[in-house]
């Protein structure tokens, strides 16, 4: 069978991706179909030759059942300390983060050895150090993935199943102790650190070196929001991740300088191994680029050898190997997005290669002598858009965006970013070696400039009109895939002509599906209550315009800008502030700092009166003056610390943090929404509503749905997913995305 890894390592890579998206009860079941089936070809002689199905049958049974005793024996356990509390002895396996989480390994105690957490603390007394020794009393919690702003099943790709933190908050009641000697991985995170900051210690580099920072090593702590938004935008967020792109670059780096020196060829290629090695750990092992690395050092042993390597099968073997380690490891967007580039540099690239750059150049070198030299820039733009096409799915899954632009700036972009890269790595280890600080300077310079020309070419591409579309439909995430997956069929069944005629009705399908959807939609209020903990922000949603409404603390405003961000939303038709009090209003300036804001509209005087007054708005409106209408037929008006929101015929009512039902009259408790912050109102029960949403964090979850009697409306939650409602003004409320935590 040609290419066994490839049919192996790809069929059991998909299988998991697949299980990741059932029910645990499916993947049990697929795992005995699939054995059946294995079994049933065993006996089956046409099926038994075939070696490549016997190959994808023992891949998937591998797979749903590897996936299936994960969740039994391991994951599901653990999920049972959820809201618990655990007596451990911990030790922590790097530095803390600027967001005061550290990732531990439990060494023994409640839970099981071995078993990773994320430790929050308070980062003031307590500050450990790389593997220090913690014991006492944790309260143990579910991640909430979608909290920090990442995709669904982050925690479990990183293999940190439980959030941890000392009971009560008090930090001072864990027993802190260092240890007598640190294992090795101590000197890869202080060699780690120490790259940091010597990037972030070069003079008159303050605007560029996060840029630099996070295009060497990955780090993206210290790298403004501002330039990983416009990479976002523009499709090119891969290159601020270390990915396979450093690896080769770096690993033929090294092997052309020892070269250089006269080193022995093979001598040369072991060194080159070691040096990737050391990459891996020095950027802490990521699953993307543990597929890179994986692929490195197979070409590398190949070239060692004698003997090339075939890249498919060391793509296959890559993801074989680290979904074998860590079955979750196909939740992690990184490995998702080098998997999906790779695979379309090694197939899509050589078939548009042989079949339209090479035809056309060499039909037009005959006339013309100059075109030869438009071959590279044919091959790079066939490179971008190999990569492009397949990641397409993921970038639509994991951003829900796609880049228009995305191929002009990776061909922009690309080979400065490359030389950024290698003049920050070499820089770093010369700049430690004093003879040699000068030459580290001049490749720090050098570098600078490069950045800064990145970081221009980002800020124009993204004032681009359409530079990037937020694709919120859904059928739309599951079209466009299904399109490409149909024109591939057509190529491999009909030839040329099949790829065009399946092209041309996957172009009708989404014409139509788009029309379609537009027509339905047309005067449709889109009402979204983002997960933002013990705060309410909601954004509204018509006809291509956005209003933004926030209540309670800054939490309210942290997971707006995201969200904002992530629809690629640049302005809105109003932002209101009922209550000036709420720590919300005090950190208002962060939205106003990333979106136009036409109207804000507050409440009365309040506390934070003065930082509001300083807010850039183009209009400024206030309930003194009565009942605000916007939109035509949309009335806001502000009762006592009460917001209602008037959609046409349909009803909200929004409720402050620790509020009364008593504040309002009987007509103003009858409402088709009813939204919640933080903790429902005293007599709550007096309200009348078709549905409520209670919007707080997973902590305070089961303490507060108590206060709701059973019996009167369905209440959704917020703590765990955004939830969104849709209404035609008539009204009708109709939940999209929900999470029901009290019946009828």
């Amino acid at each position: 069978m040609k290419r066994p890894m490839a049919t192996l390592g790809f069929s059991f890579f998909m299988s998991l991706i697949m299980a990741s998206f059932l029910e645990l009860k499916m993947t049990i079941v697929l795992a005995a179909l699939f054995f059946v089936a294995f079994i049933a070809g065993l006996f089956i002689k046409s099926i038994r030759d075939n070696r490549r199905v016997m190959t994808v049958l023992f891949a998937a049974m591998a797979a749903f059942s590897m996936y299936s005793a994960q969740e039994i024996m391991y994951y599901r356990p653990l999920q049972k300390w959820d809201g618990r509390s655990a007596v451990l002895q911990i030790e922590t396996i790097d530095f803390v983060q600027m967001n005061n989480s550290v990732t531990v390994r439990v060494m023994k105690g409640d839970l099981p050895q071995d078993t990773r957490l994320t430790l929050w603390i308070s980062g003031s007394d307590l500050y450990p150090q790389p593997y220090d020794i913690l014991e006492g009393e944790f309260m143990l919690n579910t991640p909430s993935d979608s909290r920090d702003g990442q995709i669904r099943g982050y925690s479990k790709a990183k293999e940190t199943y439980l959030n941890a933190h000392s009971v009560d908050y008090n930090d001072d009641k864990l027993i802190h102790t260092s240890p007598v000697a640190r294992p090795w991985m101590n000197t890869i995170l202080q060699a780690r650190r120490t790259s940091r900051n010597t990037i972030m210690s070069q003079p008159e580099m303050e605007n560029v070196a996060g840029l630099m920072a996070g295009i060497a090593f990955g780090y993206k702590g210290d790298m403004s929001s501002v330039i990983k938004y416009n990479f976002k935008i523009i499709g090119v967020s891969h290159l601020l991740a270390v990915s396979g792109l450093h690896v080769a670059i770096l690993s033929q780096a090294l092997l052309a300088v020892l070269i250089f020196l006269r080193v022995k060829r093979r001598i040369a290629l072991g060194i080159s191994c070691a040096g990737v090695v050391f990459f891996m750990a020095l950027t802490g092992f990521e699953p993307s680029i543990l597929r890179a690395g994986i692929m490195c050092l197979i070409f590398l042993a190949g070239q060692m050898i004698g003997r090339e390597p075939d890249s498919l099968n060391s793509l296959g073997f890559s993801v074989l190997v680290i979904t074998i380690l860590n079955p979750y490891a196909v939740n992690d967007l990184g490995l998702l997005l080098s998997f999906a580039a790779t695979y379309g540099i090694l197939v899509i690239y050589p078939f548009i290669k042989n079949n339209y750059i090479k035809p056309l150049t060499d039909f037009m070198s005959e006339r013309f002598k100059w075109v030869k030299l438009l071959e590279k820039s044919f091959n790079s733009f066939a490179i971008t858009l190999s990569a492009t096409i397949p990641t397409l799915p993921v970038i639509l899954f994991g951003f829900g965006q796609i880049s228009i632009i995305s191929p002009i700036a990776n061909l922009l972009m690309v080979f400065p970013t490359s030389i950024v890269m290698v003049l920050t790595c070499a820089a770093v280890p010369l700049y430690h070696i004093e003879p040699l600080r000068v030459l580290a300077s001049a490749a720090f310079w050098c570098a600078k400039w490069v950045a800064s020309y990145l970081i221009t070419i980002a800020d124009w591409l993204t004032s681009l009109p359409a530079a990037s579309l937020w694709v919120r439909q859904t059928f739309l995430i599951v079209l466009i895939p299904s399109a490409f997956g149909f024109i591939l069929l057509g190529r491999y069944l009909l030839g040329r002509h099949g790829m065009r005629i399946t092209a041309l009705w996957s172009v009708i399908s989404l014409l139509f599906g788009v029309l379609t959807y537009n027509i339905l939609m047309y005067d449709v209020t889109d009402i979204t209550l983002l997960n933002a903990g013990n705060a309410t922000a909601m954004l509204l949603e018509r006809d291509g315009r956005t209003g933004v409404i926030l209540i309670g603390d800054d939490s309210a405003v942290d997971h707006s800008v995201r969200e904002l961000e992530r629809r690629n939303v640049r302005a809105v038709d109003f932002l209101m502030i009922p209550n000036l009090n709420d720590k919300c209003a005090l950190s208002t300036m962060i939205l106003t700092s990333h979106v136009r804001v036409n109207c804000l509209i507050t409440g009365p005087d309040g506390k934070y009166i003065d930082t509001v007054d300083a807010l850039k708005a183009e209009g400024r409106l206030s309930w003194k003056d009565g009942s605000i209408a916007f939109w035509n037929d949309c009335v806001a008006e502000y009762c006592n610390g009460w917001l209602m929101v008037k959609i046409n015929q349909t009803r909200l009512l929004l409720s402050p943090y620790q509020s009364a039902t008593t504040n309002l009259t009987g007509g103003q408790r009858q409402t088709n929404l009813a939204v919640f912050t933080g903790k429902p109102p005293k007599h709550v029960s007096a309200i009348q509503a078709q549905a409520g949403v209670l919007c707080c964090s997973s902590e305070s979850l089961s303490a507060e749905i108590r206060a709701f009697p059973r019996g009167s409306y369905p209440i959704y939650d917020t703590s765990g997913k955004s939830v969104t409602i849709l209404t035609r003004g008539m009204g009708d409320i109709t939940f999209k995305r929900r999470s029901l935590i009290v019946s009828e």
